[in-house]
């Protein structure tokens, strides 16, 4: 099999893990790339393995191995949007709602290698940025647009349109739209809701709303979500998976629809998206 170990910040224990995944991965001749830039950070001379840089991935690839925490995977999941090639998240950070395997990723990293595993699909949000010149941009995020306000000491007005229909205008500190993969990150914290990663739906948070009454909404897959700043002289942020940050204004028109992108990760069924809730959540749990 061919493999691609990705990561991009290191310490004596991703070292320690990765130098062991890596001699797994070498006894069983596979064939093994590694990221230039993590190649680096580690400061290993392997002669084995393939130094490439992100935009050398062999379109053959078998997994792409993502080694730390749900933001590591995520960037791979960048690198990867528009190519069908399975990441397999093992999890030295903390959370790792994305991640298949923990830090005693052994047992279940040498079923892996078996074949015991299947396959999930994961929404991909496209997020197009409409400027007034007629010049577009397109984003894609695996867990969440958001828009924050600029200006720490100011809310933020922002127009929400379902397809024709307004849906709201908020006063905020900013909104979060995110597929139902990103319902356990950024929109968690802000009092939305956990999805299941299988929904065809999008969910809309807002963060901080300046009336009480508004509360995240959950909208159908097949609709449209455009948002404006509906003030002239506003500024905000706008972050796609909590990295690639774009500065907007009133100018702008932001619009969010389903990709036609999957991201592909690997799952093992003991680690299950429920087993994961009940898990990291402490769900069922009484506090001492």
């Amino acid at each position: 099999m061919k493999f691609v170990i990705w990561g991009f910040q290191s310490d004596v224990e991703i070292k320690k893990h990765f130098l062991e995944i890596l001699d797994t991965l070498v006894s069983e001749k596979h064939v093994l790339y590694l990221l230039d830039s993590f190649a680096a950070l580690l400061d290993i001379e392997y002669p084995q393995v393939h130094i490439i840089t992100e935009d050398e991935i062999p379109a053959d690839t078998d997994f792409i191995i993502s080694i730390g925490g749900d933001g590591t995977l995520l960037s791979a999941a960048q690198a990867v949007m528009r190519s069908p090639i399975p990441i397999l998240g093992i999890n030295l950070g903390s959370l790792g709602f994305l991640t298949s395997l923990e830090r005693d990723w052994r047992p279940g990293f040498t079923k892996i290698l078996k074949g015991h595993y299947h396959i999930e699909e994961r929404m991909v949000l496209n997020c197009r940025l409409e400027h007034a010149d007629g010049s577009e941009e397109t984003l894609w995020a695996l867990n969440d647009v958001v828009i924050e306000r600029a200006d720490v000491f100011s809310l933020i007005a922002l127009e929400v349109h379902i397809g024709d229909e307004l849906l709201n205008r908020y006063l905020s500190d900013g909104l979060i739209v995110s597929t139902p993969t990103g319902s356990t990150a950024y929109a968690l914290s802000a009092g939305g809701p956990v999805m299941d990663p299988g929904l065809d739906a999008i969910l809309i948070t807002p963060i901080s709303a300046h009336t009480l009454s508004v509360r995240p909404v959950l909208v159908t897959g097949e609709k449209n979500i455009y948002i404006n700043l509906s003030t002239p002289d506003s500024n905000a942020q706008l972050h796609i998976d909590g990295k690639n940050t774009r500065q907007i204004d009133a100018s702008l028109r932001i619009r969010i629809r389903p990709s036609s992108y999957r991201i592909q990760l690997v799952v093992i069924p003991e680690n299950s998206f429920y087993e994961k809730l009940r898990k990291k959540l402490h769900w069922g749990q009484r506090s001492t």
